[in-house]
């Protein structure tokens, strides 16, 4: 019986993420690849880690939109709990800790603005370049942004305003770390519509991006390898 290579379906389901195939179609060459000796944390952290890099190369260079981001991210968390089912107590623990050495952004739109299209599109493209990003979602007070970048050890808070009444409560974090001591810990990003370079350095935050592909070098700036 004709039977694939291990080195095949690894291609195969690198190419799967990249292209952004259904959920349903990436389980079923994740299962079949499980069933392999393939080294399964070698793949999730170097092959997958890779097919999502490419996806976030392409959204990049403008040859890639949302929709394959978020297939893509949609393609690469079905592949990954295949996976993580199949390893071994000690494959699973060995990940976990290289997951807990990637380096953590914590994202959120600040307190009274519910738009989070454009917050949304930095956190896929963060991801798919490695990062550990918590998104915090939209509507998020100054304390919770606090408290949270404290429990989940991040190193980057990513604070995002469309609206021009909401873009005080940046200012509000901000004065929160500062209030709490902790400011010098976190490297503090803004963006949003109602946000300019010049907003970012009255309030004194480490920098400001126009969009997801200055966010991503902006962080890439502030946390070099």
């Amino acid at each position: 019986m004709f039977s694939v290579s291990k080195e095949d379906l690894v291609k195969r389901l690198r190419e799967a993420i990249i292209q952004g195939e259904e959920p349903s179609a990436v389980r079923a060459i994740a299962q079949e690849l499980a069933k392999t000796d393939v080294n399964t944390v070698l793949v999730i952290e170097n092959d997958l880690a890779l097919a999502m890099k490419e996806v976030g190369d392409r959204f990049e260079k403008g040859t890639y939109f949302l929709t394959h981001l978020m297939l893509a991210a949609e393609a690469m968390e079905a592949a990954t709990d295949v996976l993580t089912q199949s390893l071994a107590k000690e494959g699973a623990k060995t990940l976990e800790q290289k997951r807990e050495k990637a380096k953590k952004i914590l994202i959120g739109t600040v307190k009274g603005d519910i738009h989070d299209i454009g917050k949304n599109i930095v956190a896929l493209l963060l991801k798919a370049n490695g990062y550990s990003v918590f998104d915090l979602g939209k509507d998020v007070a100054a304390k919770t942004f606090v408290d949270e970048a404290e429990r989940m050890g991040a190193q980057v808070i990513a604070l995002s305003a469309l609206l021009t009444v909401t873009r005080p409560f940046q200012t509000e974090v901000v004065n929160l770390l500062r209030d709490r001591g902790l400011r010098e810990k976190y490297k503090v990003i803004v963006g949003g519509g109602a946000t300019t370079d010049e907003w970012a350095e009255e309030i004194g935050a480490d920098g400001w991006a126009a969009d997801a592909s200055k966010a991503l070098k902006l962080v890439k700036q502030l946390l070099p390898d």
